[in-house]
This record gives C-alpha cells, structure tokens and sequence, in this order.
C-alpha cells in the first residue's frame, strides 16, 4: 500500500489523489481515519484501504484496548516532552498488539498509527476520545474532536484549556530547531513543502528526492564558515531550474539540501578537523562513509560536489560501508563534462559490512582515509550493538571521524557513546546544531512534538 505523504496519512488531504487544497474532504465511514475527496477517490482506493479500516474499526470496538487506553490518560496536560513521547509509545504498543495481524502488515500499521493526530499535552486521538465517550455511556459528537492549530494546522488539542497549556511548547522558539524556530513555524514550512514536492515529483527521483549538484567547477576552494545554504545555492539553483528573481525557490533549494547536505557536511568536517588547508590540494581525497544504506547509494550523485569545490583534488574515492550497503561492484562514477576535461575521476566503492570488520580485513592493505563519517548513525537508538566495536577503533587509530543525527536527543545520545569509546571533540562539531544539515523538517513520527531533519544536528567530530 502506498502510504501517502503525511497530510494522507493524518487524514487532511485525500488518501487516494493527495489533494488538500480546493477539494471537500470527507472521513471514510469506517475507521473514521482517513480522508477522501469524492466518491470515485473512495471506491477506487477500497481494495488497499478495506484491510486496514476493518482493523481499525475493530480496534475501536475492543473494550480491552479502550479500557487499557483510556486508562493511560494523563489527570492533567503534560508538556515535559520525554514523558509525552513515553506515553504515545506506550499507545501505540497496545494498539499494534490488539490489532494482531499479520507480521507483513506492521510497517503500514506503524504509519498509520504513528501519523495519527494527537493532543499535544494529553495524547488523546479521535478514537480515544470516542472511546472515552462510549465507555462513559455517550457519543462524541463533532464538537468532541481534536481541533488543529489554526495557523500550521498540523498540531492538535482536544480542548480549550489543552490549548491554553500547549500554548508555550508549540510557539515558543527551540534551540533544538534551525535558526530558533517554533514547533508552529515548523509545521507551517513542513507543510509547503510537502505540497512542493507532491506538485513537482517530476524533479524528484523514485525515492521522492531531489537530488541536484551544479554544474560548474569552483576556481578555488573557499571556506564554509558563515555561508549558508541560500548564500550559497541561490543563484546556482535558479539557473540550473529557470526560476528567475524575484520567484521564490525556498522549498526548491530545501529539497535539493536534504541529500546535498551530505557533501556539504564532509566539506564543512574536513575544513574543521584540518589545521590548514593542504587537504584541499591532495591528489587523491579519501573518504569512508560508515553505516551506509540505500539513502547515502541513491544519492552517490551529490558527493561530485566535493570536486566541484575543491579545483586542485584530481580523485574522489568514496568507500561506502555498512551492512545494508547494496552489493554492487567498485566503480568510476559518471562525473560532469568539465571534470572529465580535466582529468578527475570519482571512484564508488562497496562494503557490505560493519566498518571495524572492513578495516580488519583489508590488514595492511587498509589506506588511511582523510574522513571517516557517518550520516544519522542512530549508535545510541536501535543499531546501537553494532556501533561500540567501530567508535573504538576509530579513536584508537586515530581515523578523523564525524557523526550526524536527526535532532538533539540522538545527537546527545550517540555523542555519549563515542565518548565512552574515548573520543575527544573538536568543540564546533558537537553535539551541535549543523550549520550544513537539510533545511526539511519532517515532523517526528509516534510523537506530538519535534523534527527529523538529515544530518541535522552533529553527534561529534574528532580525530
């Protein structure tokens, strides 16, 4: 099943055509979960739909689970966001186990119930609530429903009063969001962008990504303190897309910063874990990109970059490691006109392994690389045994090293762990806000609070 973009998924735009904006939407009549614009949106998108609204209906129908649900509500609003974020996890488990299906099905359960409008400070949903009601001997009517924020309409409170103590947590600026933006800010440009990107997917890859480089080649290497993405982007991706002043392209560069932010962030770690710049004259630039998947594979396009920016560098060699590397064989990757005339060279490599298995392999054949990173690693969260092993030898080789995460708390988290490895940060490079990370939020999914941004924040640099 397709899941949607999430405004689908929460049941504010259609679930079938993704439409939100001049359409009249209306709640399936089953499981009262997701939206439709019409009819012919309705019955053509019965068949993937029927499963997963029988569920839902039947889970809102189990007296056990409305019971052990109801129970969880907190007496009063809650705004400690750990303790919010425990309690929907809490939800959420009870909800997957009554509706025992099939193993197969969790992955769509989990985004549907994870996308699942919430109160922010109680974490009651329009089931719960009916729920509530009906064990309470009444029905909820519509003025019984989650009501959204009127300005960013992605965030929700079941009464007056939840509003009144959310007020503080969803519009006062945080310090763990770029340039100090609020929870309601946030939403609102999160919100753009996802109409962006289901307008113009003819810009974008399978994946829903953009991935775009310039192409031109600097004339020299210069550095990347106090630029910015705009600064440094504007004029390139106005060419490069036709979208002449005064046209805004704010979301444009912000999708093309989710997978660039990968090349911008080597070249921000190089520039700090280096006492001059002989780095940006080498021959050869070598660099290991650890815990890698499919994301860091399909967008191998944008660490070209890297030789854009830096002139004197005649060869890329990227070494991607990680068990969910795809196994492919090493390549010359296609590079532009401009490198090709100049006689540069990017070379792809593989490694279907955990980086200290690959290291101790290659024995005296391993070469030293000039940067050894890891894009939101996720150490400290569910792949943290494979992660212990690869901090230590990272530190006791002395292999210059940085590591990206979502957002603050998996940034501390993995900062913990390579600090118990005994890595020593350099101090701009966490735990830290990036100054290089994507500027997409994708609110957190299973939470009423909070983003998940590529290479957003830096867990720690070190060598």
């Amino acid at each position: 099943m397709e899941h949607g973009p999430l405004p689908a998924r929460m049941g504010l735009a259609c679930h079938k055509c993704w439409k939100e904006m001049d359409v009249q939407l209306s709640r399936c009549g089953g499981c009262r979960r997701i939206s439709y614009c019409g009819t012919e949106c309705r019955n053509s998108d019965w068949k993937a739909h029927k499963p997963m609204c029988k569920a839902l209906s039947s889970l809102e129908k189990n007296s056990f689970a409305a019971a052990t649900l109801v129970s969880l509500l907190p007496k009063k609003p809650i705004t400690h966001i750990g303790e919010i974020r425990k309690l929907t996890d809490r939800q959420i488990a009870i909800c997957l186990t009554s509706l025992q299906r099939h193993p197969t099905a969790v992955a769509v359960e989990h985004s549907w119930l994870d996308s699942e409008p919430r109160c922010i400070v109680c974490t009651r949903t329009d089931m719960v609530i009916r729920m509530e009601a009906a064990m309470n001997g009444t029905m909820a009517d519509d003025t019984k429903r989650l009501t959204p924020c009127p300005q960013c309409m992605l965030s929700f409170c079941c009464s007056p009063e939840h509003w009144e103590a959310a007020r503080k947590l969803h519009q006062e600026p945080s310090d763990d969001l770029r340039d100090g933006l609020s929870q309601c800010q946030m939403n609102k440009f999160a919100r753009g962008q996802i109409m962006f990107e289901t307008t113009m997917t003819s810009w974008l890859d399978r994946r829903g990504q953009l991935v775009w480089i310039p192409q031109r080649v600097k004339s020299r290497w210069v550095s990347l303190e106090g630029v910015s993405w705009e600064d440094g982007f504007d004029g390139e991706i106005r060419k490069s897309f036709g979208m002449l002043a005064p046209l805004p392209i704010t979301f444009l560069i912000t999708a093309a910063s989710d997978t660039l932010s990968m090349a911008m962030t080597i070249l921000y770690g190089l520039g700090k874990l280096n006492d001059d710049d002989g780095w940006t004259r080498k021959h050869t630039l070598a660099v290991h990109v650890l815990g890698a998947d499919i994301k860091e594979v399909s967008c191998s396009r944008v660490f070209e970059e890297i030789l854009h920016r830096l002139p004197e560098v005649k060869t890329l060699k990227l070494i991607m490691c990680g068990p969910e590397v795809p196994r492919r064989d090493s390549l010359d990757h296609k590079i532009c006109p401009d490198c090709m005339a100049l006689g540069r060279s990017y070379v792809l490599e593989y490694a279907a392994v955990p980086y200290h298995e690959f290291v101790e392999k290659q024995g005296n054949k391993f070469e030293r690389p000039d940067l050894c990173i890891g894009f939101n690693s996720g150490a400290s969260q569910v792949t943290w045994y494979t992660w212990p092993t690869t901090f230590k030898l990272l530190v006791e080789r002395k292999l210059p090293s940085l590591f990206t995460a979502y957002n603050r708390e998996e940034a501390e988290g993995d900062a913990a762990m390579l600090r118990a490895a005994g890595a020593a940060f350099h101090p701009a490079l966490g735990p830290a806000l990036n100054p290089w990370g994507s500027m997409k939020g994708v609110p957190t999914a299973h939470s009423v609070y909070g983003f998940q941004v590529e290479n957003g924040w830096l867990a720690g640099g070190f060598r």
